[in-house]
């Protein structure tokens, strides 16, 4: 077999290339090529999936993967329901939810491979690239430097700071990203077991540092959240997972501590970032030059302050989750395919969906009502998200179960990940996640649920119900 082949044949090395490519696509005029190369991404991920399937039946040996094939079942029966309307473009995210599920969830299937290698690899990328590109940033900022060009605001964004970034938000995320993969690579486990050598504790210092500021800066309420999330189910673990039997004091104790230590997390995140704005938005007052936008002829001076224009509490998702819900009133079954989200809110609601014109041509693509849980059920319906929800509850009561059973995890990656995915699901509520849209923030998350899931294949055995028979194979318990 030739290295060319070896190559395309290579889910490892699929899943690295694909993601960096969705990192890229966040980067302020990297994006425009960045988008053409994941053009060929997916077609690469659409024929690994094929092959996969034909060669290995990766499906049916996925971890809970009946519901995922179920959930992929009613998703293509949607875009049959919807055949006349933006086919094309259903069937495009059709094969973004396989790639998904039966590359990125599914690793765990590819018995050989060294997951944490894969994920080191990916790690220490995130870490360089967010810290250099978050450094730059600040450094420009500073230098008063603030333009827009080809339709791209270059470091402020609607009075927001974006760094390098096309948008605040993605920003925000890729540092909440960058801090939980340098807290990973403090694991001593992880780093023997990758077999890869450490990073140097000074990088890992300015990554935190440097993405802890852009955070600060960006005023990104939902990656705020999702920080904060992370380092409370952190504490849950700390505070339940590294010991194995309590009776009813130490419960109650522990539980009060937690609940404690969550107001104290809060308290000082956003107090954090007040400090934070203020400071910056005085080292701007006082540098001469250092104005956003510049001073320029004709244009009125305006000092950056890092708050949303918007003052609404909401940012306008009320509005948004309003319209989804009428959406779903509509077509609560099978929904309407995320393809049709643009297309039939045109249809139903006099200027469309809330902030579609934000994106432009994009927005068949890009339109979505900053909730997971909402889009879901409007583009699968009532019978998808039911599916989808009992694979999630099911995998993760098997990782709960797992993160709080075994005490030897505390030098390992895996209560990370957990907390990772448990601040995940919170920050679902309020941003655009889950599943469907083709972005960084969507296949990260698939990307850490699938090397979760190789935690609980080695732990959680995979023992086949012999008597039920599917193509001449016995199922296997797992499977459901």
């Amino acid at each position: 077999m030739t290295n060319l082949k070896k190559a395309l044949l290579s889910k490892s090395l699929f899943r690295q290339c694909y993601i960096i490519c969705l990192f890229a696509c966040n980067i302020s005029y990297v994006h425009f090529a960045a988008y053409a190369v994941l053009v060929l991404m997916v077609i690469w991920g659409a024929f690994l999936v094929v092959y996969s399937e034909i060669t290995r039946r990766t499906a049916l040996r996925t971890r809970y993967g009946f519901w995922l094939i179920a959930f992929f079942v009613s998703s293509a029966v949607t875009l049959l329901l919807h055949v006349l309307d933006n086919a094309f473009l259903n069937f495009a995210f059709l094969l973004h939810i396989a790639i998904c599920f039966f590359i990125f969830y599914s690793v765990h299937t590819e018995k050989q491979l060294n997951f944490r290698h894969e994920l080191f690899n990916i790690s220490r990328i995130i870490i360089y690239l967010t810290t250099v590109l978050g450094a730059a940033g600040l450094t420009l900022l500073v230098l008063g430097i603030d333009f827009e060009f080809l339709s791209v605001k270059f470091i402020i964004y609607e009075n927001r700071f974006t760094g390098l970034f096309m948008n605040p938000n993605q920003m925000a995320f890729s540092a909440v990203v960058a801090m939980f993969c340098c807290h990973m690579m403090l694991k001593r486990d992880f780093v023997i077991l990758a077999g890869c050598r450490r990073i140097s504790r000074i990088w890992l210092a300015s990554c935190m540092a440097v993405n802890s500021i852009a955070l600060l800066l960006s005023d990104s309420n939902g990656a705020l959240v999702m920080l904060i999330g992370y380092a409370f189910f952190f504490v849950i673990y700390k505070m339940f997972g590294t010991e194995s039997n309590f009776n009813f004091k130490q419960i109650l104790v522990r539980s009060l501590s937690c609940a404690l230590a969550g107001l104290v997390i809060v308290s000082s995140m956003f107090l954090l970032r007040t400090v934070c704005q203020l400071g910056f938005t005085q080292l701007i007052k006082t540098n001469q030059g250092i104005v956003s936008p510049m001073d320029r002829p004709g244009e009125e001076e305006h000092t950056v302050t890092f708050d949303h224009e918007n003052t609404n509490v909401d940012s306008g998702r009320l509005v948004l989750w309003q319209q989804g819900l009428q959406m779903v009133a509509k077509h609560p079954v099978f929904g309407v395919g995320k393809g049709n989200i643009d297309y039939y809110g045109k249809q139903m609601f006099e200027n469309g969906i809330k902030f579609s014109d934000h994106y432009g041509d994009l927005a068949p693509l890009l339109v979505d009502f900053h909730n997971g849980y909402l889009t879901m059920l409007v583009c699968a319906g009532g019978l998808g998200f039911v599916l989808f929800s009992i694979f999630g509850v099911r995998f993760f009561v098997a990782t709960t179960r797992h993160v709080l059973r075994d005490t030897r995890l505390q030098q390992s990656e895996f209560p990370c990940m957990y907390s990772f995915l448990c601040a995940y699901l919170v920050y679902s509520v309020i941003e655009v996640t889950l599943l469907f849209n083709v972005i960084f923030t969507i296949v990260f998350f698939w990307l850490i649920l699938g090397y979760t899931s190789c935690h609980l294949t080695k732990n959680i055995p995979d023992h086949p119900i012999e008597h039920v028979q599917l193509f001449g194979k016995p199922f296997r318990k797992s499977l459901f």
